[in-house]
């Protein structure tokens, strides 16, 4: 037993516990210091709260670039381009590619997204046998990939494959 600057005698028990929590406060002032050290000079991302361009995928968001098919043909532009493709596929990122490419020209289109992923455009899937011409909203297949030009609300072309999409759109092969 010893005593303490107050005059009270303490145990080597109720020493230890003291002990014990200034320890453990020092830890966690040190493991809450090493955190916003790297979010500040590691990752970067405390002070840095630019907002990203991405497509993002979430329910319950409200887009000006994704539809559904059902709305296609309704758009307030007089001509743009709608690309369907699935959300989940492996080439998502080289879609994306060539419409910020396609985006970035002066004379670009406005271009909106069908998820084929969504629910409400699930009739209008198949990826064995899409459509090459258009007839009417209900007699429309998307492939893998399916880019619509519309022109005063009726679709003017209807592409299927990847090359012949960015032939459309005026992206060089080698991008």
């Amino acid at each position: 037993m010893s005593k303490n600057k107050l005059g009270k005698i303490e145990t080597e028990e109720q020493a230890e516990i003291k002990k014990f929590i200034l320890v453990l406060g020092g830890l966690i002032v040190i493991l809450v210091g090493i955190y916003f050290f790297t979010r500040a000079f590691v990752t970067k991302d405390l002070f840095n709260k630019k907002k990203s361009d991405e497509i993002n995928y979430q329910v319950g968001v409200i887009s000006d670039t994704n539809i559904i098919v059902g709305n296609l043909l309704n758009r307030p532009y007089e001509e743009y381009y709608a690309l369907a493709f699935s959300s989940k596929s492996n080439l998502v990122g080289y879609y994306d590619t060539i419409m910020s490419k396609y985006k970035s020209e002066k004379e670009s289109l406005k271009i909106y997204y069908i998820d084929t992923e969504d629910y409400l455009n699930n009739k209008y899937i198949d990826k064995e046998n899409p459509s090459t011409s258009f007839e009417s909203l209900d007699k429309l297949k998307l492939g893998e990939i399916t880019l619509m030009k519309i022109k005063k609300g009726k679709i003017t072309k209807l592409i299927t494959n990847v090359e012949e999409v960015k032939k459309e759109l005026n992206i060089k092969a080698s991008e």
